[in-house]
């Protein structure tokens, strides 16, 4: 079965624990070791962080992935939810959301050797991570699809439950879409491959992650683990989901055997 490509989360990932050298080029050189083809950046981390990335360091990040043989897949930008709501911390989360749209459309266009802009495709499956509150403020959801259709980078909103719709005013936009973590679904009793078929064409970001309750984490594929990847793999290929399934391997004990469980799991040769 033909699967979605994996992509590597950055974020919750120690370079001494994985004996890489630190910083964002240490973990990058080490997933490409591990086998994985795409990274998903950390908009935390001090060496990415999206206000700070000068047209300089994005050319030298996307320098970085060539030599590698990597693609981007996208940015995690994990804001806490209510900095999209709250008055004195609205203007700062949209302009981190704005800043990692832009740098994810410059990196990836630098990799790839053309222009994602310019394209305006939500097909690319090129996305940054958020998890919005369950009612942003209308102006608040207007200037993040407008950003993101501006530079053609979807946003995926990994709140959950989902609002009926992604949308500005109850309206649809394709450049707003659904975001889904196995592992915070599990924990609450839901259905990934469910979350993931009713969210069809409004899918723009797909973890992979498992749980085993009462542990909140476990490696993909590991003894125990809830997430049926048959079915999450069915649901995703179903709902025609452009991107990458992008394995988190934060609070695991052991990322580099998490690492090769996972892929071992989503049929992929890693280490």
């Amino acid at each position: 079965m033909l699967v979605p490509p994996l992509s590597l989360a950055l974020a919750g990932l120690e370079p001494d624990r994985l004996g890489a050298t630190p910083g964002t080029r240490g973990l990058i050189e080490w997933g490409a070791r591990a086998g994985f083809r795409a990274v998903q950046l950390d908009a935390t981390a001090p060496d990415t962080r999206p206000r700070d990335l000068d047209r300089s360091g994005r050319r030298d990040l996307a320098a970085l992935l060539r030599r590698h043989d990597l693609v981007l897949s996208g940015i995690d930008l994990w804001i806490p939810p209510g900095h999209f709501a709250d008055p004195a911390r609205i203007d700062r989360a949209v302009s981190a959301a704005t800043a990692a749209l832009q740098v994810a459309a410059d990196v990836a266009s630098l990799v790839r050797g053309h222009g994602v802009a310019s394209s305006r495709r939500t097909e690319s499956g090129l996305m940054v991570a958020v998890t919005l509150p369950p009612e942003p403020p209308a102006a608040v959801r207007a200037a993040l699809i407008d950003a993101a259709e501006r530079v053609g980078v979807r946003l995926a909103d990994h709140a959950y439950p989902q609002p009926a719709s992604p949308g500005v005013s109850g309206d649809r936009s394709p450049w707003l879409g659904v975001g889904i973590d196995p592992a915070a679904l599990l924990l609450t009793g839901a259905d990934p491959a469910g979350a993931a078929a009713r969210a069809g064409d409004a899918l723009a970001g797909a973890r992979l992650t498992d749980a085993a309750p009462p542990r909140p984490r476990v490696a993909p594929g590991a003894p125990g683990g809830r997430l049926d990847i048959q079915a999450y793999i069915v649901a995703l290929l179903a709902a025609r989901y452009p991107g990458h399934a992008v394995l988190d391997l934060g609070g695991l004990p052991d990322p580099p055997a998490a690492a090769a469980a996972a892929q071992r799991a989503w049929g992929v040769s890693g280490f």
